[in-house]
C-alpha cells in the first residue's frame, strides 16, 4: 500500500512542480524508513515497552508535522504514551489492534486542533505499524503459550505438539502452512505435507559442529547448537503459489528453535543430574553433579555463577566473584524443612531470562529435595538394617553359647559395628564385679547410653556405649537398640540360669533315687528275701514241702530284685566315676544296658584317653546315658555300640544305634521338646562342644559328641 502511494506520487510528479514532487517522495520515504526500521527491530524476545518505544521512535519522525505529533498504544489495559505526549490533542488518527479475531487495543496519532494533517496517506502508515504490531504479538503469544506448556516433566511428544499447535495460528497464512519438526529419527508434522512445497522457511538445530541437510528451493537457516550435537530442524513449508513475510516468520521460527534447544538442555540437565545422582554418594559428590550439568543448561554459561547453600555448608562454581546482584533462587524443601537454597548469579551488565532459568533451578531445587528426603530414608534403612544385622548376629550367637564371657565379647562386637560411628564408639557390660568392653577402649568418655540389666527383678549389670565428647550421635535410634540387646542379654541369663536349675534338679533327682534304691528300698527287699530264706527252713522242718517251695522262690525274687536295684543305683550313682574314672563307667553302663534289656551294647575305646576332670566326665557320661535310653525307648534300638576316642587335638563320644531314629529334631540345633535333649545340649554347651544327631545310611541314629582335648595320654 505504502509503495502503490510512492509510485502514484511519481507519476503525479510528471505535471506537479519539481518542488512537490520532491516533498512527496520524502514523506513516502519517511513512512518506509518508519515501517523498515519498526520491523527490523521487532524481536520476539524484546519486551513489550521496547517494542512501543521503538514504534514511536520511528513513527513520530515519519509524520508530516513530527514536531507536534503524538502517539499512544493502548494494549488490554495498559498505556504507552510518546515522550511529547500531552492530555487534550483532539485531532487523531487510529487503528485497531485485533489478535487472533480478539481487539485488544488500538495505535493512536494525535496532533494539535490548529493543524492539518494529510489523513490518508498517515492512516495507511498507522494501519501498517498497528498491522506489524498484531503480527509481533501474536508471535508473543505463540512463545507465551510454548514456554508455558513446555514443562521439564513432559516427553518430547507432548512439547514438540504443543509447540506445532501454538505455532500455526501465529503465521502470515495458517491455512496454508505445514510445519515439520525432525529430532534425529523421530518426526512431527502439524499438517500433511503436500507436494509441490517449495517455499520453506527453515530453522536448523545442530549439534556436531556440523551443519544439516541443503534446504529446499526457498530456504531461510538458523543454525542452532544443542551441546554442540545436530539435533534436527524446524521447518515451515507454503505453496509455491503463497506469498509469506519471509524476513519476520523466520525470526519466529528462530525463536521457537532455540525455545527447542533451551528446552533439550535443560531437559538433559535434569537427565543426567537423576542419572548421576545415586544414593550411594555424598552430598558433596550429588551438589558437584548439580553444579557440573547446570552450567552448561545456561543461557550464559561463561557469566554465571552457581551457590548450594544447605544447613551451614556451600558449594559454588569457581567462578563465583562478590558483587553479583541480578540473581535467581530456589528454596530447597525437604520433610517439610528448608535447610538450604540453590542460586544463580549474572554479573549486573548482564541480562538473562529469568523465567525459563527460574523453571530450571525450581527443578533442580525440587530435584536435590527429594534426594535429601531419600538420602535420610536411605540411611534410616541402612542404620535400622544394622540394627536388625546386629540383634540377629548377637541373638543367634547367644542361642549357642553357653560361655558368659563369650557371649558378652560376641555381643560388644556386634553392638559397636552397628553404632553411628563405629570407630569412635566403645561399647562396656558390667555384670556384677565382672566387666567386658570393646577392644578400642579410650579416655574421656563423657557422651553415655545406657540400659540396665535385671535379673529375677534384681540389678545386675549395666551395658554402656560411650562417645567422645565432640562427637554427635543419634540418641533415640541407638538407645533403642541398646535396650534391645540388654533385654536379649537379660532373657539369656535367665535361660542359663533356668537350665543350670533344671540340671540341678534332675542330678538331684538321681542322686536322690539312687540312694534311694540304694540305701532304702534295696534293703527292705533284701530283708524279706532273708525272711523268706527264714521261712523255707521252718516249713521244711514241719514237713510242709509245698509251703516251703513257695518261700524259696519269694528268696530267690527277692534276691533278683535287690539285684536289679543296685544295678538301677549304679547308674544314677556311677560310682566308677570317682574310682575308676569315664572309660571303667562306659564298660560298666554298656553291661548294665546289656544285661538289663537283653540287647547287643557294647563299648569300644578308640583309644588310650584319661580324663581327670570330673565335670567332662560326669556330663560325658550322662550324655551316654541319655543317648543309649533314648536309642531304646525311643528307636526300638536292639544293637548299640558306645565309642570314646580322640584325634586332631579333639575328645569325641559317639553312640550309634540301628533304631528308627529320633524324630521332632532339629539335627543341625538339636532343638526338641523332650527335657532329656535339651539336658544333653546344655552338658555340650557347658564344656564348650558340639553336640549332633545324624542319621545313618544303613538305618539308625548316630549321636556324636565332640570337643577339644582338655589332656590327652
Amino acid at each position: 500500500m505504502i509503495s502503490k502511494n510512492v509510485a502514484t506520487a511519481v507519476t503525479n510528479g510528471q505535471t506537479e512542480e519539481p518542488a512537490s514532487v520532491g516533498k512527496a517522495l520524502r514523506e513516502r520515504f519517511k513512512e518506509i524508513t518508519a515501517l523498515y526500521e519498526s520491523r527490523r527491530r521487532m524481536g520476539p524476545e524484546l519486551p513489550l515497552d521496547d517494542i512501543c518505544r521503538q514504534i514511536f521512535d520511528h513513527l513520530i519522525p515519519a509524520m508530516h508535522f513530527p514536531v507536534m505529533a503524538s502517539a499512544m498504544i493502548e494494549l488490554d489495559g495498559r498505556c504507552f504514551t510518546s515522550g511529547n505526549y500531552r492530555d487534550g490533542s483532539m485531532h487523531e488518527l487510529q487503528s485497531n489492534i485485533a489478535v487472533l479475531d480478539r481487539l485488544c487495543g488500538h495505535l493512536r496519532v494525535f496532533y494539535p486542533d490548529n493543524t492539518s494533517f494529510l489523513l490518508p496517506e498517515e492512516q495507511e502508515l498507522v494501519d501498517a505499524i498497528a498491522c506489524d504490531l498484531e503480527r509481533w504479538l501474536k508471535e508473543i503469544e505463540c512463545l507465551y503459550e510454548i514456554r508455558r506448556g513446555s514443562g521439564l516433566e513432559l516427553p518430547l511428544e507432548d512439547v514438540c505438539q504443543k509447540m506445532l499447535e501454538n505455532l500455526i495460528p501465529a503465521l502470515q497464512f495458517p491455512e496454508s502452512a505445514a510445519v515439520v519438526i525432525e529430532l534425529e529419527e523421530r518426526r512431527f508434522a502439524a499438517a500433511r505435507q503436500k507436494q509441490g512445497f517449495t517455499h520453506e522457511l527453515h530453522s536448523k538445530i545442530s549439534a556436531a559442529n556440523k551443519l544439516g541437510e541443503q534446504g529446499t528451493t526457498h530456504q531461510l537457516r538458523s543454525n542452532i547448537t544443542v551441546n554442540n550435537r545436530l539435533y534436527g530442524h524446524l521447518g515451515v513449508l507454503y505453496p509455491e503459489d503463497t506469498p509469506f513475510l519471509l524476513p519476520d516468520e523466520q525470526e519466529l521460527i528462530d525463536a521457537l528453535a532455540r525455545e527447542l534447544e533451551r528446552w533439550l538442555k535443560e531437559v538433559n540437565c535434569l537427565y543426567e543430574i537423576r542419572r548421576g545422582a545415586g544414593l550411594q554418594l555424598s552430598l558433596d559428590d550429588v551438589c558437584q553433579e548439580i553444579l557440573k550439568h547446570l552450567i552448561p543448561a545456561l543461557e550464559f554459561p561463561e557469566s554465571a555463577t552457581v551457590v548450594i547453600e544447605l544447613d551451614d555448608r556451600r558449594f559454588a562454581t569457581p567462578s563465583h566473584e562478590q558483587g553479583l546482584t541480578h540473581e535467581l533462587h530456589s528454596k530447597i524443601n525437604a520433610d517439610n524443612t528448608s535447610p538450604g537454597q540453590l542460586r544463580l548469579f549474572y554479573p549486573l551488565d548482564k541480562p538473562f531470562l529469568m523465567p525459563e532459568e527460574q523453571r530450571l533451578i525450581d527443578a533442580l531445587a525440587a530435584e536435590l529435595g527429594k534426594w535429601l528426603e531419600a538420602k535420610k530414608i536411605n540411611e534410616t534403612l541402612r542404620k535400622r538394617l544394622e540394627e536388625i544385622t546386629c540383634l540377629y548376629e548377637i541373638r543367634r550367637t547367644l542361642g549357642r553359647e553357653s560361655s558368659l564371657d563369650n557371649a558378652c565379647h560376641h555381643i560388644v562386637r556386634h553392638l559397636v559395628a552397628a553404632m553411628r560411628f563405629p570407630e569412635m564408639a566403645i561399647a562396656m557390660i558390667e555384670l556384677e564385679d565382672r566387666r567386658y568392653s570393646s577392644e578400642n577402649q579410650a579416655h574421656v568418655l563423657t557422651h553415655e547410653l545406657r540400659s540396665n540389666i535385671t535379673a529375677k527383678k534384681r540389678l545386675c549389670g549395666q551395658l554402656r556405649v560411650f562417645y567422645p565428647e565432640d562427637n554427635p550421635f543419634l540418641l533415640p535410634e541407638e538407645q533403642r537398640l541398646i535396650d534391645a540387646v540388654a533385654r536379649d542379654l537379660e532373657r539369656w541369663l535367665e535361660g542359663k540360669r533356668q537350665e543350670q536349675t533344671l540340671v540341678s534338679i534332675a542330678e538331684q533327682y538321681q542322686h536322690t533315687i539312687g540312694r534311694e534304691l540304694h540305701d532304702n528300698l534295696g534293703q527292705e527287699i533284701a530283708a524279706l528275701g532273708y525272711q523268706a530264706e527264714a521261712l523255707e527252713q521252718d516249713m521244711s522242718t514241719s514237713g510242709n514241702a509245698k509251703a516251703a517251695k513257695i518261700a524259696a522262690s519269694i528268696a530267690r525274687q527277692a534276691q533278683g530284685a535287690v539285684g536289679r536295684c543296685k544295678e538301677l543305683a549304679q547308674g544314677l550313682l556311677p560310682f566308677e566315676l570317682e574310682t575308676h574314672g569315664l572309660v571303667k563307667s562306659l564298660q560298666a553302663l554298656s553291661n548294665r544296658v546289656a544285661d538289663a534289656y537283653k540287647i547287643s551294647c557294647e563299648f569300644i575305646q578308640a583309644n588310650d584317653v584319661a580324663i581327670n576332670d570330673n565335670e567332662i566326665a560326669l556330663n560325658f557320661y550322662r550324655t551316654a546315658q541319655e543317648a543309649v535310653s533314648n536309642a531304646i525307648r525311643h528307636g526300638g534300638a536292639h544293637h548299640i555300640v558306645i565309642s570314646l576316642g580322640s584325634g586332631s587335638g579333639m575328645l569325641y563320644l559317639s553312640i550309634r544305634d540301628d533304631g528308627s531314629g529320633i524324630s521332632n529334631i532339629d539335627t543341625e540345633h538339636g532343638s526338641s521338646t523332650g527335657v532329656g535333649i535339651k539336658i544333653m545340649h546344655y552338658r555340650a554347651r557347658q564344656l564348650g562342644a558340639a553336640l549332633r544327631f545324624l542319621s545313618r545310611p544303613e538305618g539308625g541314629t548316630e549321636v556324636r559328641l565332640e570337643m577339644r582335648m582338655v589332656q590327652e595320654t
